[in-house]
């Protein structure tokens, strides 16, 4: 190959490297965003389709009409779902409102007595007599009172917004379900035209990426929701031992932070069980540090068992995933950047990188033989 045409190609597989990177960053979320109906409409006919598949081989009820069925289906039972989960949640939420001034006063106080008896502590060693936490104290009480009751109720402003949200909602629901419908009736003619004028060569890429991501994410997110739903049981009943109030809501946000790769329940447990044992509850402080060890060792014994090795990833490239996710999109860029971390992982393992890195290698190899030097000459 001459050195024209081989530079030719590395800059041509290059720019198209970037051009994919760029579209996948700043165009795909916007064209994602504004055909979003037609995407959960998608998502949903993913869900529903091999339900319509059974009705259509086994009972012979014909594609349409199954989608319909389906359709119906799907839509109760996720209403069903919303309706009882949002009205416990409702009715917890207004009685835990109701409890909220009562939780931030036990709190300051609490962070007052703990921070008495450790300034008694500092003040029995010598070379720590000289340390005055009475301020601290008062400013981490203060702190947690103003963080603690900053939940507003929403202003009459906000409501209205989503008042006149109300009419594209609902638009955007019918079309929404109209695609759904479609996406299953009309399945085999949308593959037939995909297949008449897609390329081969890209859809046997797009499918093994496909493939990739579904093995990837759905397998992530499955194992991990497992995971979060085990936990939560473990630190409600652990929560509802130690007598603490509303520990069916607190236990939840506690598995939701140890779902998280670095944080766990340990970024909540430990805090609270140092505030307990400073303050003098030294049952509380000791049920709180058995809880999160309890949870520890049930995590680490259900997590191999629900997230395989073809899932997994590194601790160190999922810290650097999350640090970079955090930098684009705070916390949800963090929590997305893990899956998106597991599809590069995979697509890398698959070769889908292989001619970039060549590329890459071929010109950081003539490069340094280019600036070589014969000193003999």
């Amino acid at each position: 190959m001459k050195q024209s045409t081989k530079y030719l190609k590395i800059l041509s597989n290059l720019l198209m490297a970037v051009g994919v990177l760029l579209f996948l960053v700043f165009a795909l979320p916007r064209i994602l965003g504004y055909f979003f109906p037609f995407v959960c409409g998608f998502i949903l006919s993913l869900i529903a389709n091999p339900v319509v598949r059974f009705l259509e081989k086994k009972i012979k009820i014909k594609r349409k009409y199954g989608s319909v069925l389906m359709i119906v289906a799907v839509i109760g039972a996720v209403v069903l779902v919303c309706y009882g989960a949002i009205s416990a949640l409702a009715t917890g939420l207004e009685s835990f409102a109701a409890y909220l001034p009562t939780m931030y006063e036990n709190a300051g106080v609490e962070l007052n007595e703990a921070a008495n008896h450790l300034q008694m502590i500092l003040d029995r060693i010598p070379f720590t007599q000289n340390i005055d936490l009475s301020e601290v104290g008062e400013s981490l009480s203060g702190y947690v009172t103003e963080l603690l009751s900053g939940g507003s109720e929403p202003t009459f402003g906000a409501i209205g917004d989503i008042a006149k949200r109300i009419p594209d909602i609902l638009f955007g629901v019918i079309i929404g379900l109209l695609a759904t419908y479609f996406f299953i009736a009309d399945r085999e003619k949308l593959i037939l035209l995909i297949e008449r004028h897609v390329p081969q060569g890209f859809r046997e890429n797009t499918a093994r990426v496909w493939r990739q991501i579904v093995k990837a994410v759905g397998g992530y997110f499955e194992a991990q929701l497992k995971i979060m739903v085990i936990i939560y049981i473990v630190i409600w009943i652990g929560l509802a031992i130690l007598d603490v109030n509303y520990a069916w809501l607190i236990g939840f946000g506690i598995a939701f932070l140890d779902m998280l790769p670095v944080f766990g329940a340990g970024a909540v447990l430990w805090p609270w069980a140092l505030i307990k044992l400073f303050s003098g509850n030294y049952m509380t402080a000791l049920g709180m540090m058995i809880l999160y060890a309890v949870a520890l060792t049930v995590h680490q014994l259900v997590q191999p068992k629900l997230i395989g090795d073809s899932v997994g990833m590194d601790p160190f490239a999922a810290l650097l995933f999350m640090f970079i996710g955090y930098k684009i999109s705070s916390v949800v860029g963090m929590i997305v950047a893990i899956p998106v971390g597991m599809i590069l992982i995979n697509l890398y393992e698959v070769g889908a990188f292989d001619t970039l890195i060549w590329c890459v290698k071929e010109v950081v190899t003539d490069f340094n033989n280019f600036r070589k030097i014969n000193k003999d000459s």
